[in-house]
């Protein structure tokens, strides 16, 4: 491996204690590493031999990996920006959940010795293709590893969403909105809604409705190359909103269609010894529920 960026979360690595052990682990076996000027910067790193300051455009451009370090919204930010490009990338945990950032903070030194001896593998996961139509016009389009969710603005008025699977219709949702998932995105904002978690290899789309207004909904699950049609109901006069993996939002108004499918895009994911999904489910999930219960000591 000739050249690794790394793209860091400032607010989760404030005094970058973190990124300095991987910058210092990477340069310890011979890694060329690309860092962001300023970064590199405040950790005293001078342009050299190993280490090249960089703007993040170019370490896109330069970098055969990527390294994240931050919780699960900055891997996802990061993801936006390296999937077209076919970067791998490893997200080291500085947040709180990481089920996509699963290498955690004493783990560093040891996943950079993995990168360098090829004990590692490469997993590609499924991402979403949005689309959003206006009167017959495409107004915004995006891709999400996780999730796209529809919903209300700040009003308190029932969003009705009619949804179709391949044209056919499948019901109104009346309620907060809508969240249409891979199955990455499972253990995000669709599981704190109800929906089904799922192995994240596995091909198919989950639609989820947010706290719908009727007594019997409950979330959807279909192939995944089918197309997901949620039409605004016309009637609906308020602001809602389009989010793509709660970085990006489109507003959106009555009678606006979105359409969502699979990607031709996938995202590179690094897995460093891998871990079972369900034992990465059962440590996330209960690590979560303690923390939980220490905040309210």
């Amino acid at each position: 491996m000739d050249n690794i960026g790394i793209i860091v979360n400032r607010d989760r690595d404030v005094e970058l204690k973190y990124t300095k052990v991987a910058v210092e682990s990477m340069c310890g076996v011979g890694i060329n590493t690309l860092l962001l000027s300023e970064v590199a910067d405040i950790l005293g790193f001078e342009n050299n031999r190993i280490i090249r300051k960089a703007k993040e455009k170019e370490i896109l451009k330069d970098a055969e990996m990527i390294i994240c370090l931050g919780g699960d919204g900055t891997f996802l930010k990061a993801a936006r920006k390296v999937y077209k490009k076919k970067l791998p990338i490893l997200g080291i945990n500085l947040g709180n959940l990481g089920f996509l950032t699963e290498v955690e903070k004493d783990e560093i030194k040891d996943a950079v010795n993995c990168l360098t001896n090829n004990k590692y593998v490469i997993e590609e996961r499924m991402m979403l293709e949005s689309t959003i139509i206006r009167n017959g016009q495409i107004i915004g389009k995006d891709t999400a590893l996780n999730d796209i969710v529809i919903s209300r603005g700040a009003l308190s008025r029932i969003l009705h969403v009619r949804t179709y699977i391949n044209d056919v219709f499948v019901d109104m949702f009346p309620g907060d909105g809508l969240i249409v998932s891979s199955p990455t995105g499972s253990t995000a904002y669709s599981l704190s809604a109800g929906g089904p978690i799922v192995e994240p290899d596995i091909d198919l789309i989950v639609v989820s409705p947010i706290c719908p207004h009727i007594l019997y909904s409950r979330s959807i699950i279909t192939a995944g190359d089918r197309k997901v049609r949620a039409v605004i109901d016309e009637s609906y006069t308020h602001k809602a909103m389009v989010t793509v993996d709660g970085q990006k939002g489109y507003e959106i108004r009555g009678g606006d269609i979105i359409e969502v499918k699979k990607s031709i895009h996938t995202i590179k994911l690094i897995r460093i010894n891998p871990k079972n999904f369900y034992n990465i489910l059962r440590s996330k999930i209960y690590f979560r529920g303690e923390s939980l219960k220490r905040d309210e000591v």
